[in-house]
């Protein structure tokens, strides 16, 4: 069976809200003045006798405003019907509920009577939102926080101590699910620190920012320590800082979230500098097929002792074929290098090329970093290469 409440005339008749279900009642706001008809339907249903009631039936206790059903404690939970709730005259618009003062609503009042304290609100629900206000009527109200069911998502709001907030939960006269208000403690703030790059050195600029799960924890305020003297002050974008020397470093987060909770965290950042280098490159000028030549890549190395890699390789004309390579420990030594010694055999087909070019790359073993692999690639100026048997300057 089908019933559809309708207001206007033949041909240009309206739905009301509420006002139409597939079962035996529909509940729905009348207003004085108004005559609605009542139609009455069905799928396959036989004829026979039909008998029509209309019965009013009281609003919702905490319908108006001066009605608000006071929450006697946390956690609290209810589920309102918004079939016998409707909107009152003067009721403060809401951020958060975007079909205006048009849908019902209910009232609740809830009054913090120990210290201050974060309170979570939040609904379940199509089609409902919460608002939170302050205030003694209805045009004094101010909006202190306010959500829609966003996959029931909570807001957040300070809760004063002694302070009485109001309510306001909106929702669909006609719903197919209950709708759900929740008010809780909040949670405590738990932020957590991203630091990048994760192993910098003293070349690096690191940058942090503080982050949560929990979005009623956004954006979080957060004023930094970076553990070397240095400070950041209170604000929202992540911060970066650059450290002068190597060591390892307390970085201290005080982060606020928009609601007040406040919490500290801790994090130790390590700034480790590896920085070897190429400091030479030789490669023989001019050689003839057959001939072996030596090659010599010198590194240098300031800071850590190392265990380096050199890879030798030459160009075919079109990709880096490796030639050789050679792994050893260079010490930390302000000016000396280490030495990596290479020969090389030139072709026949080196001569037909008519030269050949070398390059070196140096590497530290994974998973070391060096600082600046700038300076750990090196290409030679191309080594003249000349038939056997051809007399060529002395190299």
């Amino acid at each position: 069976m089908i019933l559809a409440v309708h207001t206007g005339t033949r041909g240009v008749l309206r739905g009301v809200d509420g006002g139409c279900g597939v079962g035996r009642d529909a509940t729905f706001l009348a207003k004085a003045g108004t005559t609605y008809s009542v139609m009455v339907s069905g799928y396959d249903v036989p004829g026979g006798a039909l008998s029509l009631s209309l019965d009013s039936v009281p609003a919702a206790a905490n319908d108006d405003f001066a009605g608000a059903q006071p929450v006697p404690a946390l956690p609290f939970s209810a589920q309102p019907d918004f079939s016998v709730a409707s909107y009152e005259a003067d009721e403060p618009e809401s951020t958060c509920q975007y079909d205006g003062n048009i849908v019902p609503s209910v009232w609740y009042a809830y009054t913090n009577t120990g210290e201050a304290k974060s309170v979570t609100a939040r609904t379940r629900g199509y089609g409902s939102a919460v608002s939170v206000y302050t205030g003694n009527s209805l045009p004094e109200l101010k909006q202190v926080a306010c959500k829609n069911d966003s996959y029931g998502q909570p807001t957040a709001f300070r809760a004063a101590a002694g302070t009485t907030y109001y309510v306001r939960v909106t929702g669909p006269a006609q719903s197919y699910e209950p709708i759900t208000l929740s008010l809780e403690d909040a949670p405590a703030l738990e932020p957590s620190i991203s630091q990048s790059p994760s192993y910098p050195t003293v070349y690096d600029n690191v940058s942090f920012s503080a982050d949560s799960w929990n979005e009623i924890d956004k954006p979080m305020t957060a004023d930094w320590d970076f553990g070397d003297g240095a400070t950041a002050p209170a604000g929202t974008a992540p911060v970066s800082h650059h450290y002068a020397a190597d060591g390892t470093y307390t970085v201290t987060l005080h982060a606020t979230s928009p609601d007040g909770r406040t919490a500290t965290k801790t994090t130790s950042v390590t700034v480790t500098t590896h920085d070897v280098g190429i400091a030479k490159f030789t490669v023989p000028a001019a050689a003839r097929a057959g001939e072996s030549k030596p090659i010599s890549v010198d590194v240098s190395n300031t800071r850590y002792a190392e265990t380096a890699t050199v890879v030798l390789s030459r160009n075919d004309g079109t990709w880096w074929r490796q030639v050789a390579t050679l792994t050893l420990t260079v010490p930390a030594r302000p000016t000396k290098t280490v030495r990596f010694p290479f020969a090389y055999t030139f072709t026949p087909d080196d001569a037909i090329d008519g030269k050949v070019t070398f390059r070196a790359e140096l590497s530290l073993p994974y998973p070391v970093r060096d600082a600046r692999p700038s300076d750990n690639e090196v290409i030679a100026i191309a080594t003249t290469v000349k038939p056997s048997g051809t007399r060529i300057a002395a190299v």
